[in-house]
């Protein structure tokens, strides 16, 4: 199925109508995602000639404090460089209470613009 081309969207009330929709296919979407997963769940993975429809493992490491600091340490002795590997996510730093000005005297601000809808 290909989903025929939209026109220019020129007005409010176009765009509003468009979003709905989109709306409307993102919630049926969800939905057959469910059902195909609750069938994958009983019968194994579905091969659609283009696509395998199944679980993957996705894999991650948490380190105690002791942990990362041997971890910095192995790095050295290898000759690598912590700093390059290691880095701090922005959740992290949110928790530090810091302002922007604060932070930009030790880092640069990397800032994304991300398309997307909210809940009012």
């Amino acid at each position: 199925m290909v989903l025929a081309k939209t026109e220019e969207v020129k007005s409010m009330d176009h765009a509003v109508s468009l979003g709905k929709e989109i709306e409307r296919v993102e919630a049926a979407l969800k939905a057959m995602k469910a059902e195909l997963k609750a069938f994958v769940d009983v019968n194994g993975s579905v091969d659609t000639g283009d696509v395998i429809w199944d679980y993957s493992i996705s894999a991650s490491w948490s380190f105690n404090e002791e942990g990362l600091k041997e971890l910095a340490q192995n790095m050295v002795l290898e000759g690598v460089n912590p700093w390059k590997v290691l880095n701090i996510t922005a959740s992290n730093l949110k928790k530090l209470g810091w302002n922007d000005t604060v932070v930009a005297k030790m880092g640069e601000k990397k800032e994304t613009r991300r398309f997307s809808s909210r809940k009012k």
